[in-house]
């Protein structure tokens, strides 16, 4: 009948526009999640951008001697200026081997075989390091322990003959954090001569190693470039020891 196909006719349009609208939620909610998702990434490069212009900005600082008091190893200090950001500056070969122990460890979290990893790298590293200076494993632990205890009581006049390993550890906020506050964190590192670090001229220098009735440092060799690299996402930001670490403080 005429009246009937109608009503079938109207009823067809209804659910072709009931279709029709729950494709567009689908399109809509799907660039929706690609625009969100986007939006993260893009604030995650950000982050890691900014975190190594600070730790850059802060290792030239100290090779330029440009600051009025030395810093104090360990020390975080918080940047006002970016949210959540801040940096720490480690000074001695057995402190920054530290410092990137435990970056790698929270950045391995608790995945076991890369915990394993991370500390099969770090080993392999202290046997190069103790190789190439003609000491076994242990010797080498041993002398790390001893040059930290000299540095820290013979309190040596600054030199530019005598340098140091210096890292610059940066911590900013994690967009997919695990716990709450958790940090991800950007380190880099160089050898530095004392007098830049302790923003002295040569002769101030020459003046406190006077004062404490030492003679001029005979030696020290070169400064080696800076190496940086950064850490997993809590078991992921790059690569993961060897230069950078991220994870939870």
């Amino acid at each position: 009948m005429p009246g009937s196909r109608a009503v079938r006719q109207q009823g067809f349009t209804l659910l072709e526009a009931l279709v029709a609208l729950a494709i567009v939620a689908m399109v809509v909610l799907s660039f929706l999640g690609i625009r969100t998702e986007a939006l993260v990434d893009a604030t995650r490069a950000r982050n890691w951008r900014l975190a190594r212009e600070i730790a850059e900005e802060r290792l030239s600082e100290l090779q330029a001697g440009a600051h009025e008091t030395p810093p104090r190893s360990g020390d975080e200090v918080p940047l006002e200026k970016y949210d959540g950001f801040s940096y720490r500056i480690v000074i001695g070969e057995s402190s920054v081997a530290e410092i990137e122990s435990q970056l790698a460890d929270a950045a391995a979290g608790e995945d076991g075989a890369a915990g394993e990893r991370l500390e099969w790298q770090r080993d392999r590293e202290l046997y190069r390091r103790a190789s190439s200076q003609g000491l076994s494993y242990s010797e080498y632990q041993d002398k790390l322990l001893e040059d930290e205890q000299r540095r820290q009581l013979e309190e040596r006049a600054p030199s530019e003959t005598d340098f140091e390993e210096v890292a610059i550890v940066v911590y900013f906020p994690k967009l997919d954090p695990d716990y709450p506050d958790q940090k991800d964190s950007l380190l880099i590192k160089s050898r530095l001569c004392t007098l830049a670090i302790a923003g002295l001229t040569p002769e101030q220098a020459a003046a406190i190693a006077a004062a404490k009735g030492q003679a001029p440092a005979a030696g020290g060799g070169a400064p080696g470039g800076a190496a940086a690299g950064a850490a997993g996402r809590s078991g992921g930001t790059g690569a993961p020891a060897g230069g950078a670490g991220d994870g939870g403080k």
